[in-house]
């Protein structure tokens, strides 16, 4: 005689112990943490925004760089356009992060358009 095998729990079983599992450990239904303790999308966006700082500042003088290289072969001026341009680049790289700091410290244009509606 061969005992049949156990059926599987159905999805709805598994969704339930699983709510229960996420209630138990303090989690929302998305994986996110209850209360102020921690907050992994802002995290995420804070590293986010470091990562593109770095970037920012590194393209620029690469470029900047890059095209002063270029052309000090080009021209025999070595090594005047390099720096020449060296610097332009770390410049542009300066700009474009405080560029980037205005907007985020800047209001949302929206809340500007509903006051203006509203007085």
């Amino acid at each position: 005689m061969t005992a049949e095998p156990p059926s599987p729990p159905s999805l709805k079983d598994l969704e339930a112990r699983l709510a229960k599992l996420r209630e138990h450990a303090g989690l929302e239904q998305d994986g996110k943490e209850n209360g102020a303790g921690g907050q992994p999308p802002r995290d995420a966006a804070a590293m986010g925004m470091a990562m593109r700082v770095g970037v920012e500042l590194v393209a620029g003088l690469a470029v900047g760089g890059g095209i002063g290289w270029l052309l000090d072969g080009w021209l025999g001026t070595s090594p005047f356009l390099l720096l020449l341009f060296f610097l332009l680049g770390a410049a542009a790289g300066m700009l474009n992060v405080y560029r980037m700091a205005l907007r985020l410290n800047a209001p949302d244009a929206g809340d500007e358009k509903d006051d203006d509606r509203s007085a």
